[in-house]
């Protein structure tokens, strides 16, 4: 299961897991384990507000139509190399309103 997280600072230092409530997440083994640590409530059939989504999202939108899996693999890595740390930290440090909207939303389509 892949959960993804941020740290929250509040009164006390602690990490509240956000999860996509995707189909795998519900089994019980999975529930079980959610049980034991803080979750965000989440929308069903909300966005993917995932960082590296994003990145690969935009990686995506950038590659274009190689011709071959090794140019794919050596076009994304190129692309990869060339983002720089800003663009990903100012990701995650947009993790809060992206999340507020979300909820806003109701679940449903941000601008983000």
């Amino acid at each position: 299961m892949i959960l993804t997280f941020f740290s929250k600072r509040n009164q006390q230092d602690k990490t509240i897991f956000q999860q996509d409530n995707a189909r795998h997440h519900t089994i019980r083994v999975s529930q079980d384990w959610l049980r034991t640590v803080t979750t965000l409530p989440w929308p069903a059939r909300s966005p993917d507000l995932c960082p590296i989504e994003l990145i690969s999202d935009h990686l995506g939108r950038r590659v274009g139509h190689p011709t071959s899996l090794n140019e794919l693999e050596a076009s994304l890595r190129q692309m990869w190399n060339e983002m720089s740390q800003d663009s990903i930290q100012n990701l995650y440090a947009s993790m809060p309103d992206r999340i507020t909207s979300c909820f806003r939303a109701r679940g449903g389509s941000t601008w983000y």
